[in-house]
């Protein structure tokens, strides 16, 4: 079995932290955060999905919204991006008339600094009219800013220099040209501080390689852009096996050269556009990790750990098998997300269930074309065994899920299943959840329908119980209207940190839901291994599993909508 684990290089961590990222030099020692004032969702985009996943930035020049740059920052919050271009030859705000460069003294550039923490947004480049080997300041002023990209004009005979100042200053620096063919003998010898910046037209009409390319502008609309963005992932490193040197923060390695894509209109609706655009490219590299991913072996979890969920795990099904039964596992957590150790415990208790209990044939499999339509009508159910990120940007993986589910099928998800996909909204929907805060503590857990066959064996209607609990913001999916919630924290015997998350204090962890003809189940606990050791929580997987597999019948009612007792 191959090492889950990765070096993920890439000049960012994670999606998430993208999104949340504000340009390091803009706080100061100890500097208290500013108040939130962004009004997008968030980690909820493609865009934001593609800078783990690609190493691409997306956003929109600042001028594109026809005033300052801090206005213009605003309006593209507002059109849901999460990275701006900044320009020298723009004013820094309303309150300071001063280009947005060198000349801003300490506190305007502080003030500049602060809206952009508050609004959650970076710089993915800096725009400079010119560029020569004495500006140094330049390129400094731009990293001040969060930039790792300054855009310039220059020729063939400025290459060099700028090279040079490049590697000295420690930034990328892309040469803007309608015409990459012109540099790219010049550009071919010099480090890869320097690239290339230019629209599509000048990429496809070149023929230049990706490798060069560091900023692309999107014009509005074009059927070209797809066949684009796709030619380019195709053109990027292959992901690699590396070795963990970070624990979970370690994913498929694809490059280290950075990628800004300019969506020059800054509309939200091009943004949307974009979106759909480049979902079949994401699609090919995420299908490029699952290949890299295998199925977590079982074979690394501690000898006790693994005593303990053999003891814990029920040896025979509630329910006979209406007739054969066969349950599709899957766990992929492609670049730039959160790989839980838990995930083996979970595969181990899947094969012994099936083992022990006949209920179903448990299929390993991260091949995500196995849920492409009607491929994936040879199974009864799915099983998301903790997977994360952007698993689903590939509509025909998607939509065969979805279909599958809707005409009858059924899907299971555990802990991190929730944060898979959250910037697609149809599979949040599905599942019933997106994110939240969470932390590891002690909670008392309250069983909602002791009456539900899911549920059986529970004796008390409380019980304590340690785990990541998941408090689902009040703006998700989750919603007792639209779930029959199965188990909860109670909030008035627990006191959880994240405890005001939601206004109607309503934190359910596990839930069944009717999608169409078909059937889903989901636990959020599953943190620890604690899940499957304990007698209780075991009994109640399989009894989902048997649930989604349509072997175990249940009233899926949501909780909303249920007579009150």
């Amino acid at each position: 079995m191959k090492n889950r684990f990765f070096v993920y290089l890439i000049v960012v961590a994670s999606t998430a932290a993208l999104s949340a990222q504000v340009p390091p030099a803009g706080r100061g020692r100890g500097a208290a955060a500013p108040p939130n004032e962004s009004v997008r969702t968030g980690t909820h985009r493609i865009s934001a999905s593609l800078t783990g996943l690609l190493g691409w930035r997306i956003g929109a020049p600042s001028s594109a919204y026809g005033a300052s740059f801090l206005e213009g920052a605003v309006k593209a919050d507002a059109a849901g991006l999460g990275v701006i271009e900044a320009s020298a030859s723009q004013k820094a705000s309303a309150q300071i008339s001063k280009n947005l460069d060198g000349s801003l003294s300490a506190d305007e550039l502080a003030a500049v600094k602060t809206k952009l923490r508050a609004l959650a947004l970076r710089v993915g480049a800096y725009r400079v009219s010119k560029l020569g080997a004495g500006d140094r300041a330049v390129l400094d002023f731009a990293k001040s800013l969060g930039a790792d990209i300054v855009i310039a004009p220059g020729d063939a005979s400025t290459l060099a220099a700028i090279d040079k100042l490049a590697t000295e200053a420690g930034i990328n620096v892309a040469v803007e040209t309608k015409d990459p063919k012109s540099l790219l003998a010049a550009i071919g010898s010099l480090s890869n501080r320097v690239g290339i910046a230019t629209d599509v037209a000048g990429f496809t009409k070149s023929g230049m390689k990706a490798d060069r390319l560091m900023a692309l502008a999107l014009h509005t609309g074009g059927a070209a852009q797809p066949k684009v963005l796709m030619e380019i992932t195709k053109q990027l490193p292959p992901p690699e096996e590396q070795p963990d040197k970070c624990g979970n923060c370690g994913r498929p390695y694809g490059g280290t050269r950075p990628l800004f894509i300019s969506l020059e209109s800054g509309k939200a609706e091009d943004v949307v556009a974009f979106e759909k655009s480049v979902r079949p490219a994401m699609g090919y590299r995420v299908d490029l990790d699952s290949k890299l991913l295998p199925i977590t072996g079982v074979d690394k979890i501690p000898a006790a750990e693994r005593a303990a969920i053999e003891a814990g795990l029920p040896k025979q099904a509630q329910v006979k098998p209406r007739k054969p039964r066969k349950l599709l596992v899957i766990d992929l957590n492609p670049a730039g997300t959160y790989y839980h150790t838990t995930i083996a415990h979970g595969n181990l208790a899947v094969q012994l269930m099936a083992k022990n209990t006949g209920a179903f044939e448990a299929i390993f499999s991260n091949d995500l074309s196995n849920l492409k339509y009607p491929k994936i009508k040879q199974f009864d159910a799915v099983f998301l065994n903790s997977i994360d990120g952007p698993v689903f940007p590939d509509p025909e993986v998607l939509d065969g899920l979805l279909r599958f589910v809707r005409e009858g099928g059924g899907m299971a998800g555990v802990h991190a299943a929730t944060y898979a996909s959250m910037d697609i909204p149809e599979f949040s929907d599905l599942i019933g959840a997106a994110d939240g805060p969470h932390r590891v503590e002690p909670a008392t857990l309250k069983v909602d329908d002791p009456a539900s066959p899911l549920m059986k064996g529970f004796k008390e209607q409380l019980f304590p119980y340690t785990d990541e609990f998941y408090h689902f913001l009040p703006t998700g999916p989750y919603s007792r209207e639209k779930l029959h919630v199965l188990l909860s924290i109670h909030m008035g015997l627990s006191n959880t940190s994240n405890k005001n998350v939601r206004p109607d204090g309503d934190y359910g962890l596990v839930w069944i839901k009717s999608y169409g003809k078909g059937r889903v189940f989901n636990c959020a606990l599953g943190h620890t291994p604690t899940l499957f050791s304990n007698p209780l929580t075991a009994q109640m997987m399989l009894n989902g599993l048997q649930f989604v597999l349509g072997d175990l019948d249940a009233d899926t009612t949501p909780s909303a909508k249920l007579p009150k007792k």
